[in-house]
């Protein structure tokens, strides 16, 4: 459907203006025929029957699978844990890049106002005893390249593989957060289409109010029924019309509560197009499954990851090998001349090594640090084990509430029958005045408390049902 409708209205309403003003032109002139401004009538007739159509246009009519469609494109909470993943790919980049070669280019200079002294035999200079010599030059200029590399170290190669386990960890809770979305925009779908029919229901009563008002009006005029009988009925119109209005704020309240969660404007006008329908059976949903269930594939990762935390912490008594080499000019002189003419002022300089470092003892602080793991690892499987209850629970109460609430919204499909042909009858026996105004009015009250308990019974099936799905993992095949 269009995103918007007013050029074409512009344009409709440009035209019957022009139509209207060529009909009081013509008829002031008087040369258009009575057929012609009948046809002229009609365009107009037809035009402003157009005009509601596109007005119409501006609807959106969204069903419960593409709110949560916008919803997931569109929430802020979504989006941050997207980004959260993008970011642990960068970071697992960033551990990576420790095992490759560092190479780094650097230029130092350095003047020494007083110049580094070291004693020496003074038997080298014909001296006798420790005589102080100058060791260098007051300016030190020097430049070059260094490299290094991570030979072995394997507490790096287990980090590699917690910067994995985190970016799938981050997937998990993107895909947790988008569940949490699902459920949360189907309750207040569910709960739009409730109230929505709960006007309907009202909307049926307040018609059967109007019937009964006619009836009481054609009797009192005959003289049959009370004028205080009437008023009682008209107090009754005016209640229903009162809880009619409520429901109407109450669906606007829940209306922008889903716009808010979807993504769109509150201005924009919206139609729900799914009806809250029902199966007479327990969905396939026997035997619970909760290898699907996002929060305990998160437990579980939370958990690897735990376990290698601890695993490269211990790794750390490991000896670790590098490789280094250096590559530099250096130039020392007295007087500040590097660039005159002259000999060369700068000596290149090189070497390549290997260093090894062997942990012995640090204050027993790996040891404290790996029994921190260990406790950390009991408390997530714990919380794994309780979680995992809580949906086996979750799930049984979803089960005896969706079995508890079809037999009730049966019932209620029974009572209205019921007290729909108690009221029709009723009505037509207080027409023939067998029956007295209370009964009418005591029929159409249990009319209405079963419409409306139908209703209501409907969206506790529909939460079950939803619960249910939760529980199996299934939210995102909603």
């Amino acid at each position: 459907m269009p995103a918007t409708v007013m050029p074409e209205r512009e344009l409709i309403e440009q035209h019957i203006m022009r139509i209207i003003s060529t009909y009081y032109k013509n008829k002031q002139s008087k040369l258009t025929t009575e057929m012609e401004m009948k046809r002229i009538l009609a365009t107009v007739l037809i035009m402003l029957g157009i005009l509601p159509a596109f007005a119409q246009d501006s609807i959106k009519y969204i069903s419960l699978h593409q709110a949560c469609k916008l919803g997931i494109v569109s929430n802020a909470g979504i989006i941050n844990a997207k980004l959260e993943t993008k970011k642990s790919g960068y970071q697992l980049k960033e551990t990576q890049s420790k095992l490759y070669p560092q190479l780094e280019g650097y230029s130092d200079f350095s003047y020494y106002y007083a110049i580094p002294q070291m004693m020496m035999p003074g038997e080298m200079f014909g001296q006798t005893g420790e005589v102080p010599v100058q060791i260098g030059t007051k300016y030190d200029w020097t430049y070059g390249f260094k490299a290094s590399v991570t030979l072995y170290n394997q507490s790096y190669y287990t980090s590699i593989k917690v910067a994995k386990r985190m970016q799938t960890i981050n997937e998990l809770t993107a895909l947790q957060k988008k569940e949490e979305l699902v459920y949360e925009v189907s309750q207040v779908y569910f709960l739009c289409k409730t109230t929505a029919n709960q006007i309907t229901q009202l909307e049926k009563n307040k018609q059967n109010t109007d019937r009964l008002l006619d009836i009481l009006k054609l009797q009192e005029e005959n003289g049959i029924a009370r004028k205080i009988d009437y008023s009682k009925v008209w107090v009754t119109k005016n209640n229903l019309q009162t809880q009619i209005d409520n429901l109407d704020q109450l669906l606007q309240q829940q209306t922008g509560l889903l716009k808010h969660l979807i993504g769109i404007k509150l201005d924009d006008r919206i139609e729900l197009s799914d009806s809250l329908s029902f199966t007479t059976g327990l969905p396939d949903f026997e035997k619970p499954d909760f290898n699907r269930q996002s929060e305990l594939r998160l437990l579980d990762k939370q958990i690897e990851l735990t376990g290698l935390n601890r695993k490269a912490n211990r790794q750390a008594y490991l000896p670790s090998l590098s490789g280094s080499g250096q590559l530099y000019y250096d130039g020392q002189q007295n007087e500040f001349d590097y660039f005159k003419g002259g000999g060369d002022k700068f000596y290149k300089v090189g070497f390549i090594g290997l260093s090894l470092s062997i942990p012995i003892f640090d204050g027993f602080e790996k040891r404290s640090k790996t029994k921190q793991y260990d406790i950390e690892l009991q408390q997530l499987q714990n919380t794994r084990k309780d979680t995992e209850n809580n949906y086996l629970k979750d799930f049984i109460d979803a089960k005896n509430q969706y079995n508890t609430s079809l037999k009730a919204l049966l019932r209620q499909l029974d009572n209205i029958k019921v007290a729909e042909e108690d009221y029709n009858i009723t009505l037509q026996n207080y027409r023939q005045q067998v029956m007295s105004l209370s009964d009418v009015m005591l029929s159409e009250n249990s009319l209405t408390e079963a419409r409306l308990s139908y209703v209501n019974a409907l969206l506790q099936v529909k939460n079950a049902e939803l619960d249910l799905k939760k529980g199996q993992g299934e939210l995102l095949n909603y």
